[in-house]
Formats: C-alpha cells, sequence, structure tokens
C-alpha cells in the first residue's frame, strides 16, 4: 500500500524554470553586469548550463559563471549571496501543486519533500510557495550530507515517517536522481516530466504524469490493486 507520497521540489512542486527566469534578469540588473561587457541573454543561457538541471550546487556555480565571462573573481561571492537571499522568496508553486497535496492529504496518505540543495534555499522556497501546510516531512540534501540518487537519503525520508520503502512513492522530474534514486532504494518512482526528456539509455520509467492532479488517480489505482492481490492470497472460510 502506498502510505506517503515524496516529491522532489524544483520543477516538481515549484516551477523553477519560471521562477529563474524571472530572478536572473533582475541579478544582472543589480549588479550592472553589462557594463561589464556581459550579455543578458548569454548570463541566463551560461547559469542554466552550468547548473546542469539543479545537480550542481549554487556556491560551486557562480565562481563558474564569473570565470566564464572574465569577471572579478570577489563577485562571485556577491553574486551567490544575492541568489540565496533573493531568489527563495521569488519561488512561484508548479500548477496543482497546492491541489494535490491537499487531495493526498484527504484521501490519508503522508506527504513530503526530498530536495537536493541548501536548507537556506530550499525551505523558504517552500514557504513562498505556500506549500508548508500539508507537509509531514522535509528533507534537504545540504541538512544531513547526502544528496539524490543515494539510496540512503530515500531510506533516510522513510524512515522519519516510519514507513518501509516501499510503502513510500517518489515523484520527480530527474530521471537519474530521482526515478532511479528512488527506485534503488526500493521505492515506487514516477516521473513527472515530459517524454523527449528521458534518457534512452535507461529502461522507460514505469508510471509517468504529465500533471500535478493526475498523481491522485495513480495512488488510489496503486493502492486498489495492491488490496485485490492481497484478498487473492487470504485464505477462504470454509
Amino acid at each position: 500500500m502506498i502510505r506517503a507520497v515524496l516529491f522532489d521540489l524544483d520543477e516538481t512542486l515549484i516551477d523553477k524554470t519560471a521562477t529563474v527566469l524571472t530572478f536572473l534578469p533582475l541579478q544582472y540588473q543589480r549588479f550592472r553586469l553589462g557594463e561589464h561587457g556581459v550579455d543578458e541573454q548569454r548570463y541566463i543561457a551560461e547559469f542554466l548550463q552550468l547548473e546542469k538541471a539543479g545537480l550542481v550546487r549554487k556556491r560551486d556555480l557562480y565562481p563558474r559563471l564569473v570565470e566564464t565571462f572574465g569577471l572579478p573573481g570577489d563577485l562571485a561571492a556577491a553574486l551567490f549571496h544575492d541568489f540565496e537571499t533573493v531568489y527563495p522568496g521569488m519561488a512561484v508553486p508548479m500548477s496543482g501543486a497546492r491541489q494535490t497535496i491537499s487531495a493526498l492529504k484527504q484521501y490519508g496518505v503522508l506527504v513530503g519533500v526530498v530536495s537536493n540543495g541548501e536548507g537556506n534555499v530550499q525551505r523558504p522556497k517552500i514557504a513562498a510557495a505556500g506549500l508548508n501546510e500539508g507537509l509531514d516531512l522535509v528533507v534537504i540534501s545540504g541538512d544531513i550530507g547526502l544528496r539524490k540518487p543515494a539510496r540512503e537519503i530515500f531510506e533516510l525520508a522513510a524512515g522519519r515517517l516510519h514507513l518501509p520503502v516501499d510503502s513510500c512513492l517518489f515523484v520527480g522530474d530527474n530521471p537519474e536522481a530521482d526515478i532511479v534514486g528512488a527506485e534503488n532504494a526500493g521505492m515506487h518512482a514516477v516521473y513527472f516530466g515530459p517524454k523527449n526528456a528521458w534518457p534512452a539509455s535507461l529502461p522507460s520509467p514505469r508510471y509517468r504524469i504529465d500533471l500535478l492532479p493526475q498523481l491522485i488517480a495513480l495512488v488510489r489505482d496503486l493502492n486498489a490493486l495492491t488490496e485485490g492481490l492481497m484478498a487473492t492470497k487470504r485464505p477462504r472460510l470454509r
């Protein structure tokens, strides 16, 4: 039985692309990077390329970004501090995120977040997006020294909910960090992303959704299937 649904944060519960594309032009303007000969669109493009869909920590990204554009080295720390303090408050929820969390809670399952990143960035983002209410668990990699796809971070999350890993379902957009990582830990996993973004080198995801609210019916169907299988194994009374 699925007793808990755990979510990735960026590009799953939070529309990271929309948030980043709002933040970066403002950062570019605040630091007057145009005066250093930096093109705004190239600045945005280099940021997105260097972060590798969120797998690279921002404290490591900004020195590389500064080096790419030949900017003064001390600017990296200032840009990173700006990211830490300004970006989290701009986070917006993914379409259907709040409704899905609410519906899952009403259905009776626990709901949590397991995210790579720094706690002082990810937790304010959750609050800014209005997602705090309804979450039973928040695990951030920077707080515990583990990062997805390490199986231990998924095991830790299940343990904090006092549940076996196979009663948890993980939802995320990153094939390796989220889906492969969760499945290697023994969790069910749902890919929330476009078909054409799934690597050909990996087996096709067992479950995939296009919209977060589709998750509610999927959880109900999985539990109904489990109940049916359990019923067939029960000894019949004579």
